[in-house]
């Protein structure tokens, strides 16, 4: 719980003059709540004009980590989430090999992301948004790099919090978004109809729609086929089982959205969801399709 009143003593302290001796103990005293560093607060009280700046920095640190009602506890547990994701993907820019990686630590809400060596062979078959979205994270993985080799040099999670925020927002929409270019999907190979008529245009509720549903089900896939891998380990424990068919049904119901406005699927994603037990043509044609042969 963050002590509001003790946020505003640090702010009122950086905003108000404090050269004099007493009133630099008293920023020393604050920090000295906050970090329960004694070593630092007879650095500071020994020299305390020449390590002012010092202490204007560090307090600024943890304010800033403060108003944004964080803890030292939260930023720790926030620094130990993304740090091994980012050593594993910035350490890929080595790998000269070629191969695909998929990142450990798959959530609903922090979907694993897969790191590709190179754009889509049909790249310039996408629509310009999708196209747009390579240039994009270019200029996210500079800014994502830079922020981690400044966290390498830094150890306190005080210090490290200014970049751990930035790599938090960065990395995560990087993520998010490499997983929108991947897994978009190009209607009839990117081509118009065989007539020269163009595909039916959405209105803009159903390409909500198809956006929702592509992007529920990259998010989904992967944690699906982990629900699998640990249902098999123990076959009779129930809640697995239904964890299984919630997350299947629900997959289900965004692939069959694709489905409805003619969406095609890859090779390799049909594959991919035919592996985990979902059906990649829409009900009523496989209905259709029996009646057929009954009749």
């Amino acid at each position: 719980m963050i002590d509001t009143e003790f946020t505003k003593k640090i702010a009122v302290w950086l905003e108000s003059d404090h050269t004099k001796v007493e009133q630099i103990a008293q920023g020393a005293d604050l920090l000295l709540s906050l970090n329960r560093d004694h070593a630092m607060y007879q650095r500071i009280m020994r020299r305390p004009s020449r390590e002012l700046k010092f202490l204007e920095y560090k307090l600024r640190r943890y304010l800033q980590l403060r108003e944004d009602g964080l803890t030292i506890r939260e930023v720790v547990k926030l620094d130990n989430e993304l740090t091994p994701q980012l050593k594993v993907v910035v350490e890929s820019e080595d790998d000269t090999t070629g191969a695909e990686q998929t990142l450990p630590t798959a959530t609903e809400d922090n979907p694993p992301a897969v790191l590709r060596k190179g754009l889509r062979p049909d790249h310039d078959k996408l629509p310009a948004d999708i196209q747009a979205i390579w240039p994009a994270n270019a200029e996210r993985w500079k800014k994502i790099k830079e922020a981690f080799e400044t966290c390498k040099g830094l150890t306190e999670p005080c210090d490290r919090y200014e970049y751990l925020k930035i790599l938090k927002d960065t990395w995560y929409k990087y993520k998010k978004e490499m997983a929108r270019y991947d897994d978009y999907v190009l209607t009839d190979n990117g081509k118009s109809d065989v007539s020269g008529e163009k595909p039916t245009e959405l209105t803009p509720e159903q390409d909500k729609e198809l956006k929702n549903a592509d992007s529920y089900i990259s998010k989904n896939l992967p944690l699906l086929a982990q629900a699998i891998d640990d249902a098999k380990v123990d076959e009779q424990d129930e809640q697995l089982r239904s964890k299984v068919e919630s997350i299947l049904e629900r997959v289900q119901q965004r692939v069959d959205i694709l489905l409805k406005y003619g969406r095609t699927l890859t090779e390799e994603r049909r594959d991919q969801m035919v592996g985990l037990g979902i059906r990649v043509e829409l009900q009523e044609q496989v209905e259709d399709e029996q009646g057929e042969k009954s009749e």
